[in-house]
């Protein structure tokens, strides 16, 4: 399984259209025509970077990386966020999750390197996405945030040099 990262930009809703996730999942996860209508209005576009997963000639997944000024307020200054961690239904249980974190983490140690953690929030009832996250080295803060669909808990991932 060898993936990729894809830089995309508002322009490129087209590109991740496709993907679905499971119906109980849909609470949890922005649709993407809200993702990208908040990207291409973005007050702070240098500081959000959208991707692709893609696998072969497949766009298996996406995601958001915030940073700066594009912190959510429960994020400390010195991290980058994850966010709309999104993988296909037709791809999820292969380790799509767990390499999206991955290349998540490289980027970011490759193009913030004074950058050691990344971060995100889980909703409590999303037990799927949390088992995903801790499996994928992320560990919990023990602190919350509430969030549009419910208490969140706030997971942290340590970055080391390579990623």
């Amino acid at each position: 399984m060898r993936a990729a990262l894809k830089t995309l930009t508002y322009f490129d809703y087209a590109v991740v259209a496709h993907l679905k996730v499971e119906p109980e999942q849909e609470d949890f996860v922005d649709s993407l025509d809200l993702v990208f209508s908040e990207l291409r209005n973005s007050a702070r576009p240098g500081f959000e970077h959208a991707f692709s997963i893609v696998v072969r000639d497949a766009t298996v997944g996406f995601f958001v990386l915030r940073e700066g000024a594009a912190l959510p307020e429960w994020a400390p200054p010195e991290v980058v966020t994850l966010h709309t961690l999104c993988i296909d239904r037709a791809y999820q249980g292969n380790g799509y999750g767990k390499t999206a974190i991955g290349l998540a983490a490289r980027w970011i140690s490759t193009n913030r390197p004074s950058i050691n953690s990344l971060m995100l929030g889980v909703n409590v009832r999303n037990v799927t996405a949390r088992a995903v996250y801790l499996k994928s080295g992320f560990r919990d803060t023990g602190a919350t945030h509430y969030g549009p669909s419910g208490t969140q808990s706030i997971l942290e991932h340590n970055i080391g040099r390579g990623g």
